[in-house]
């Protein structure tokens, strides 16, 4: 690293690069925990739950 001095700004590049991915992710990893909204393998059941949920209520508890 930090051989030739004319390739300088393609490392720094790509580390300010690396660094923005990361800090992104645990960003929205943090922001989902402080709202109580689903992470991991528990989030894909939620996209359809609202749906599912809402066709019980309508079918079972109108009587």
């Amino acid at each position: 690293m930090f051989q030739n001095p004319d390739w300088i700004w393609l490392e720094v590049l790509v580390l300010s690069l690396v660094v923005v991915f990361l800090a992104a992710m645990i960003g929205t990893y943090a922001y989902k925990r402080a709202h109580h909204i689903p992470t991991g393998d528990c989030a894909e059941c939620r996209k359809g739950s609202k749906k599912l949920l809402k066709e019980y209520h309508k079918m079972y508890l109108k009587k």
